[in-house]
């Protein structure tokens, strides 16, 4: 243990911070910058284990190729005497581990597990896997506005595909309460091994224990290989039973079984709380293109009261009857264009009748007339 006020590698030890199986964590001032910073330090006796200082030295090498506002950012490393260092990002705050789950909201937890989420889904696509997820290594930094989320402690992390394994063959370093079925079997890790540790974190935050909690490790051990997902729902008063099902999906023994991403899984989450908070409801997607409205019996509705500027009702206010409406005339319907009679042609005139006999006569007289005139008048001739 490194005193108060000693310098070390140039850092100016403050106080310790932390402690942990392979190191402590100090507040150390930078030797060079007007700077606080976190000092971690391997334990002098570990110095000799090629393996842990292979994995010490591993943790900045593979966190100083993270750049993401949610991950530790790590400054420097060295040696000094018979001791590595590694010079880290100081967070002022907590961890996760020191929140009470009974009077934490279920919005934070999820807000703080969606935060540790998205740094986890940027370390595995740069091909990094963390392997010891747990609220311990959740840090909360005090923020007048918002609280800021990080996750630190790669201290057992690897590359994804990097044959090199920095552990023997059957040991087991991440903490037993968050660690995948994988990892308990020694079988290969992908990064939804972490996923089922955030999962298992998500569980604690809301709950107050793991989902396989218990004074043994060999009844733990059992619950991650063989038991089914606890659900939460029960464990906490108003969590929604539909949050079983998100959380019984991340939790699934078979890594093909749960979700594609970290994020995945809390926006699955978060979902779950909402609809089961508020009883909202999906609204159902039209199997076509056609956006469809079904018909809908509305009941009617009751007589409107009128309310003030606040909102509240005005009383002793009876709505005065609605007068009947006034009779409306009624008029014979007009028929359309298309209803007119059709239009028929006058009928020839009929013959027959005195009219026609009179007019006869009168025809003939007037010839005989024209005839004996034209007679006279060749006889003079």
């Amino acid at each position: 243990m490194v005193s108060d006020g000693t310098v070390f590698a140039g850092y100016t030890i403050d106080r310790q911070l932390g402690r942990g199986g392979m190191g402590s964590v100090y507040l150390a001032r930078h030797p060079r910058l007007p700077r606080w910073t976190a000092l971690k330090l391997l334990n002098r006796e570990l110095f000799s284990d090629k393996e842990i200082r292979a994995r010490f030295e591993r943790e900045a090498d593979l966190v100083a190729q993270l750049d993401h506002p949610n991950i530790v950012t790590v400054f420097d490393r060295g040696v000094e005497g018979d001791q590595l260092w590694i010079s880290m990002q100081y967070i002022d705050g907590i961890d996760a581990s020191s929140l009470d789950p009974h009077s934490l909201p279920p919005d934070r937890a999820l807000q703080i597990i969606g935060e540790t989420a998205a740094a986890l889904d940027y370390a595995h696509r740069a091909g990094v896997l963390h392997r010891d997820v747990k609220p311990a290594n959740i840090l909360l930094a005090r923020s007048s506005s918002q609280e800021r989320v990080y996750l630190t402690d790669f201290g057992i992390a690897r590359l994804r595909d990097d044959s090199g394994h920095l552990t023997e063959t059957g040991s087991f370093t991440a903490t037993l309460a968050y660690a995948a079925p994988e990892q308990l079997t020694g079988a290969a890790l992908d990064h939804r091994a972490d996923q089922y540790s955030l999962a298992c974190t998500l569980y604690t935050l809301l709950t107050g224990s793991a989902p396989y909690e218990s004074s043994s490790p060999a009844a733990v051990i059992t619950g991650h290989l063989q038991s089914p997902p606890p659900p939460v729902s029960p464990r906490r008063a108003g969590l929604p039973p539909v949050l079983d099902a998100v959380m019984a999906r991340a939790l699934a023994k078979r890594p093909a079984d749960r979700f594609t991403s970290c994020e995945e899984f809390v926006d699955a989450a978060q979902r779950a709380v909402r609809t089961g908070t508020t009883g909202a409801r999906a609204l159902a997607r039209p199997t076509s293109g056609a956006h469809s409205q079904p018909a809908v019996n509305m009941a009617p509705m009751p007589p409107m009261r009128p309310v003030s500027s606040t909102g509240t009702p005005i009383p002793q206010y009876n709505p005065a009857p609605m007068p009947p409406p006034m009779p409306q005339p009624q008029y014979a319907p007009r028929p359309q264009y298309w209803q007119q009679p059709a239009m028929t042609p006058n009928p020839p005139p009929q013959s027959g009748g005195w009219g026609s006999v009179l007019g006869t006569y009168a025809i003939m007289f007037v010839v005989v007339i024209v005839i004996a005139g034209v007679i006279a008048l060749l006889a003079n001739l």
